[in-house]
């Protein structure tokens, strides 16, 4: 947020701080924390009594050190609980269908597959008639890409043993090699793609996102028939792309976004 936007309320800025502040340790004395976030100890004192008293601060009471209570995680897990990943990501989706003009996919996985579970279609005549609930394989995908890049790495390695093994012989070590090389290439890269390799004549890019606790919980791809995926496409899309998805985990309570590399 900008310093000097006309909207904002310094009182409220300060106590956000405090509390953000506060999530950093269990407890705090009010001249620790009043150094911490640069403010008078009075003004500290008088934010922490008031936090008291709404519920959202406590005090031991053979102790001067203060905690955050339990109640803004009560907020959070009622937001989370009243929020479905579609409903969260769909204002995100319609800004970048807007902006790139192309077919926006939100996916999560199902074992070895990936799953659509919202879309924002173009007009465009030419374009991939996605629905809903249709399903794809992990295995060379954008989106199998980007999510097997950001996954725990154990459960990532048994995912890729199960891919390896479902198919029965057609990827063949070679090929396996060749693809962790690249899903390595998009955990640096962040945005990942595929050149006609799920769909003849679409190309597609995806990125990850990020929850409240860090942890990977979909992919936003979009759609590109490959006539119109030129190098000037593509690099719109993915930038566009990654703000999306950026601002998007953010708002889920990411506390960062992977930088690109």
């Amino acid at each position: 947020m900008a310093k000097d936007a006309y909207y904002t309320i310094g009182s409220v800025v300060k106590v956000f701080s405090v509390i953000e502040q506060m999530t950093k340790q269990h407890k705090w004395e009010l001249a620790e924390l009043s150094r911490s976030v640069g403010l008078p100890k009075t003004t500290v004192h008088r934010f922490l009594l008031t936090l008291q008293d709404l519920g959202y601060v406590s005090q031991g009471e053979e102790e001067s050190a203060y905690a955050l209570t339990f109640k803004l995680f009560q907020m959070g897990s009622m937001v989370t609980e009243h929020m479905s990943i579609q409903e969260a990501a769909r204002p995100y989706c319609k800004r970048l269908l807007e902006v790139v003009g192309e077919t926006i996919n939100l996916c999560v996985p199902s074992g070895i597959e990936m799953v659509v579970v919202d879309r924002q279609v173009t007009t465009q005549v030419l374009r991939q008639d996605s629905i809903v609930g249709r399903s794809f394989p992990l295995y060379q995908s954008a989106s199998g890409k980007a999510y097997l890049a950001f996954m725990d790495s154990a459960k990532s390695g048994a995912l890729l043993e199960a891919i390896r093994r479902e198919s029965e012989g057609k990827i063949r070590p070679p090929e396996m090699a060749d693809f962790i090389k690249e899903i390595e290439e998009v955990r640096k890269n962040v945005v990942s793609y595929d050149n006609e390799e799920i769909y003849h004549g679409v190309c597609c890019a995806a990125v990850p996102v990020f929850d409240y606790n860090d942890e990977l919980v979909a992919t936003i791809g979009v759609s590109v028939p490959s006539v119109r995926f030129s190098s000037g496409v593509r690099e719109t899309v993915s930038l566009e792309l990654y703000k999306a998805a950026e601002q998007l985990s953010i708002r889920l309570g990411a506390s960062s976004y992977p930088p690109i590399g």
